[in-house]
């Protein structure tokens, strides 16, 4: 569990108005999100209730264990959206996209345009946290053939590249932009996965944000909130995410 100091500023005092988060798993049953429709009714009345205009959630499409068809996570989207104003969440907007793993069936899915878009061409896709795709340059060459603009989620996360920042350069000059967890500068994931994070935001490396709730239990942390400095950062960077409204 985490402790926070007194010092912390809540995560309701950091939110701009009309903040769109654009990372989440909140379709129940289809990844390692939340498991009932009334988990995700709740963390989205949470979110509702810290003024958050939008909520873009990102099922996982990972070949070897959720190969989520576009069908399926519709499906199941309009299901969960359906059941909101029932339940009184009417503040908050919930549309869909995915976050696309780096593997054979992105590949396959890029080539057939079979995508679910963030916004317009935006794109998010993740990679393995051990390792990089073998063929990473083929994969975001055929995204943005496609028309995609890739947003890669939670760099912050890939320690196989914290101590060689020249990776994160050659990516962003192929045209890739990065999505920062919020928990990680929480602790959630660890220290060095935290001091990592700062260095990226010190080096303007961050385009946008996201939550990456897969839980209540992740929104507890999230809700604390983060040190002063660091909240500051946040909320800058956190306006960011108005393309997305």
């Amino acid at each position: 569990m985490l402790f926070l100091s007194k010092k912390e500023i809540p995560f309701k005092d950091i939110v701009p108005d009309g903040y769109v988060d654009i990372h989440s798993h909140l379709i129940p049953g289809i990844d390692d999100g939340v498991k009932t429709m009334y988990q995700s009714a709740y963390i989205l009345e949470q979110f509702q209730k810290l003024g958050v205009k939008k909520v873009i959630t990102t099922p996982h499409v990972l070949q070897q264990i959720w190969p989520n068809s576009t069908e399926t996570i519709l499906q199941k989207y309009e299901e969960v959206n359906s059941i909101l104003p029932t339940l009184g969440i009417e503040d908050i907007q919930l549309k869909v996209s995915a976050e696309y793993m780096l593997d054979d069936l992105f590949f396959q899915r890029i080539k057939e345009k079979d995508i679910l878009p963030l916004h317009d061409k935006y794109v998010l896709v993740e990679m393995s946290t051990f390792s990089p795709p073998m063929n990473l340059n083929e994969m975001l060459f055929e995204t943005k053939l496609a028309g995609y603009i890739p947003i890669l989620a939670h760099p912050e996360r890939y320690t196989f590249y914290h101590k060689d920042l020249k990776k994160f350069d050659e990516l962003k000059e192929a045209g890739v932009l990065f999505q920062l967890n919020l928990l990680s500068l929480s602790g959630f994931y660890g220290d060095q996965v935290k001091e990592f994070a700062k260095k990226m935001i010190e080096r303007g490396y961050i385009d946008f944000t996201g939550s990456d709730v897969h839980n209540y239990q992740q929104f507890m942390v999230l809700e604390k909130g983060f040190q002063p400095k660091i909240a500051e950062q946040i909320k800058n960077l956190m306006k960011k995410n108005f393309i997305f409204s």
